[in-house]
């Protein structure tokens, strides 16, 4: 199949801008960034008019999208199936951003959600527990995702991991959250502490810190709860702050308006197309601030790394000296105790703190390069790179932009 008969190419004569209509939930925080990113896009490569497909007056409700809609190219987080048949008989250009409308048959963007549980699960176990529960959505593909990534990582490390299934969807709506809030007790309950649970996403998880407030649990002491999405209200209104994986918004929108681009000047693309934006950071808080590890050598270690790793690079010869080991046992200790070496802990320690400083401040990056004891800016650049695979320039841009909106 040709593109010319795949979609419904409107000419552009005259310089006329094509219409491009957008559904993206701007109520949610974590997905205000997917804007920036199409606006990124638009400002780098054309101009497009767009529209917003969304109630101006309700914006959990969308503007529907019928035969009538005259627009050139469609980027959308949801959409019904009465609407996907629309969109092909019409042949309308559609990205999706959504894992729930994968097998609707068009090219789609989304984050990589086995890459997010795998790195909560990386997270959570340098917090020194043993016991570790996944609370998602059977009904939901992302949230199936990103359990089973969880669960494999914390399975590989030689734990078990214990699943709690919400599905709210499937209650009814009369008494739907004193439902929940009976469930959400009950599991907790159930669950050997210390635990640290990973929540499918921050709203479940800034519930769960809630709940546990309320029946004197604390958290993080006894559980030490992360959430997925980096949504600034959910994470900042629970008490403590979540921790949660950032939702790369930014990314997603500026591939989305690049692959419609693509669309709309006549390239093929096939309907399956598949693209999975890589996940560059964990927004840690108070909610995982704890360590739960009873062993004398592997605290002061980590204690030590923890509060010197940030500013100077330690080596591991330097921190099995302050212990009774020899540098070979030390680390096998280590490894065994706490799932990674050493050395992988003072890399994470010292990547965090660059990551803080980056976001939360308009230093110079050859200050900070001095400041945290790197031998030059360019090897604090190099180091970053090779980690989260964004030069600090980039990193700083992203995080920054996406925090004005």
């Amino acid at each position: 199949m040709t593109q010319a008969n795949q979609y419904n190419i409107k000419p552009k004569a005259g310089g006329r801008m094509p219409v491009v209509g957008i559904r993206v939930p701007s109520w949610a925080s974590f997905t205000r960034p997917i804007f920036r990113g199409i606006v990124d896009f638009i400002r780098n490569n054309e101009q497009w008019q767009i529209q917003t497909l969304v109630d101006s007056t309700n914006e959990m409700a969308p503007v529907l999208i019928d035969e009538n809609w005259r627009g050139d190219g469609l980027i959308l987080f949801r959409f019904s199936e009465e609407e996907a048949k629309i969109f092909k008989q019409c042949k309308i250009p559609v990205v999706n951003l959504s894992a729930e409308c994968l097998g609707k048959g068009f090219p789609t963007v989304i984050p990589n959600n086995f890459e997010i549980g795998k790195q909560a699960a990386q997270h959570m176990l340098t917090l020194g527990l043993k016991n570790f529960s996944y609370w998602g959505d059977p009904s939901r593909n992302y949230s199936i995702e990103r359990g089973s990534a969880f669960e494999k990582q914390i399975n590989s490390a030689g734990f078990d991991c214990i699943k709690v299934q919400i599905e709210p969807d499937h209650l009814p709506w009369d008494g739907r959250w004193v439902k929940m809030h009976e469930r959400i007790v009950k599991e907790l309950d159930r669950l050997p502490k210390p635990v640290g649970i990973f929540a499918k996403d921050d709203m479940l998880g800034s519930n769960i810190i809630r709940i546990c407030n309320e029946v004197g649990i604390l958290v993080p002491e006894e559980v030490a709860v992360m959430g997925t999405n980096a949504d600034e209200v959910f994470c900042q209104i629970s008490t403590p702050p979540l921790s949660s994986v950032a939702y790369p918004g930014e990314s997603v929108g500026y591939e989305a308006a690049r692959l419609l681009s693509k669309m709309m000047n006549g390239q093929y693309i096939k309907n399956d197309h598949l693209v999975t934006m890589p996940i560059r950071d964990i927004v840690a808080r108070e909610s995982t601030n704890t360590f739960a590890i009873d062993d004398l050598v592997v605290t002061q270690a980590v204690q030590y790394i923890r509060a010197v790793a940030p500013v100077y690079p330690i080596h591991v010869s330097e921190v099995a000296a302050r212990s009774s080991l020899s540098l070979s046992g030390f680390n096998k200790h280590f490894v065994q105790l706490m799932g990674h070496t050493p050395k992988e802990e003072i890399k994470r320690v010292r990547l965090a703190k660059l990551q803080t400083l980056l976001k939360n401040s308009n230093e110079k990056i050859s200050h900070i390069a001095m400041d945290m004891k790197f031998g030059s800016p360019e090897e604090l650049s190099r180091f970053f790179k090779r980690e989260t695979g964004m030069v600090p320039k980039e990193y700083r841009s992203r995080y920054q932009n996406v925090n004005s909106l």
